[in-house]
């Protein structure tokens, strides 16, 4: 799948799915197509790939995973039916719920299985309102494991920087004994002795690789799935973002993306994936979609 040129100078490409955004969102339906033997292109438009994800918390919670399973902790259906109505409250979808409850779980098996993608899920962290109907004390949130950045390569130069908010001295903290370490330095020689290390490392990635390489949270989520994208040999455009859609017969076709200063027509046989972001600020998909939301002024 090469780029080729039309008659009159445009640049053509085709593929099974063209996905626009390279976060979870976009990265993840990428992976996925991909392993279902589909060609995919991602297109990007910031010139670092990650998305709001590089920047996030690299939490996600779900009900009724094998990750609960292997600690014991059965969570019925119906029990986290009963707390996403109560918090959902008026809003409440039966039928997306239904179908979160029922993939979900599904969907954290094919990732860890067959891609880079891992989570760790502390016992101890408990729903946001435990002591709500079908709230319960832990099983449901997990964390995307650390990772190394030097799995990616060069192209670990490209990945979106994590937020300064996220880390201490540069260093990039995940939850637990990284957190629990970094409090007690002054009063642990055994925590003083651990951080001298991550300090010491972190130094050291930084002076060689231009940044830190061990990532946790949402950059560490953001590197797993690109080093997925990556294993399936998916293209990802960076700096190139799509100017318009091609609907044809009121069906999106395809993409027209703006890649070196120049045109590509971009043809996606099988389908188009959104995953931008950009959706809060469009009030009027807001109304269409949720009830709830507010009203433009």
């Amino acid at each position: 799948m090469t780029d080729s040129e039309q008659d009159g100078g445009e640049l053509s490409y085709e593929c099974d799915t063209l996905v626009v955004g390279s976060g979870a969102a976009g990265m993840s339906a990428a992976v996925t197509a991909g392993h279902g033997g589909l060609k995919v292109l991602i297109v990007e438009k910031e010139p670092r790939f990650g998305g709001t994800t590089a920047r996030s918390g690299g939490w996600l919670w779900i009900p009724g995973t094998s990750l609960a399973r292997a600690w014991g902790i059965v969570d019925r259906p119906d029990q986290a039916r009963a707390y996403l109505r109560h918090e959902a409250r008026n809003s409440f979808d039966a039928a997306r719920v239904d179908a979160f409850l029922a993939v979900g779980p599904e969907a954290v098996d094919f990732f860890t299985t067959k891609t880079a993608v891992q989570f760790d899920m502390p016992l101890t962290f408990p729903d946001y309102h435990a002591e709500a109907p079908g709230g319960v004390q832990g099983g449901r949130s997990m964390v995307t494991r650390p990772f190394d950045g030097r799995e990616l390569g060069k192209r670990v130069r490209k990945l979106g920087a994590p937020l300064p908010e996220l880390t201490v001295f540069g260093i990039m903290l995940g939850s637990g004994k990284d957190i629990v370490h970094f409090m007690r330095a002054t009063k642990s020689l055994a925590s003083a002795v651990y951080v001298a290390r991550r300090l010491s490392r972190h130094l050291w990635d930084v002076m060689r690789y231009g940044r830190g390489m061990t990532l946790t949270n949402g950059n560490a989520l953001a590197g797993r799935l690109a080093k997925s994208v990556f294993d399936l040999d998916i293209p990802l455009w960076l700096s190139s973002p799509v100017r318009e859609l091609i609907v044809e017969d009121g069906v999106v076709r395809g993409a027209i993306v703006e890649r070196k200063g120049r045109s590509v027509r971009v043809t996606a046989k099988r389908g188009v994936v959104l995953a931008c972001g950009g959706f809060p600020h469009d009030v009027d998909r807001r109304q269409k979609l949720f009830p709830h939301a507010p009203k433009r002024e």
